[in-house]
């Protein structure tokens, strides 16, 4: 089964780029924690369900953190494409 997809982004204060890291492979279960993590700290969560290309089901939850959460920062949104099999599973 394909682990669970993590893209990071951020835009600091007074940038007008954001900042992309690489696509990070976590597990099913980590990616529940930093969810959760996101709700406690009142950051902005959706949640789709849609398929990949191959017809693959997943779910996307996109977790925006505005900028009262972290200093010189405009916003860090954590993007989880999170294969619905791993959800069944667990």
């Amino acid at each position: 089964m394909r682990p669970v997809t993590l893209y990071s982004l951020l835009r600091r204060t007074g940038q007008s780029h954001t900042a992309r890291w690489r696509p990070e492979a976590i597990s099913a279960d980590t990616a529940r924690r930093l969810i959760r993590r996101g709700r406690r700290s009142k950051a902005a969560i959706s949640l789709y369900e849609t398929t990949d290309r191959q017809g693959v089901a997943l779910h996307v939850a996109h977790v925006h953190f505005g900028p009262e959460l972290y200093d010189g920062a405009d916003f860090v949104t954590d993007i989880y494409e999170i294969p619905t099999a791993a959800l069944t599973d667990l």
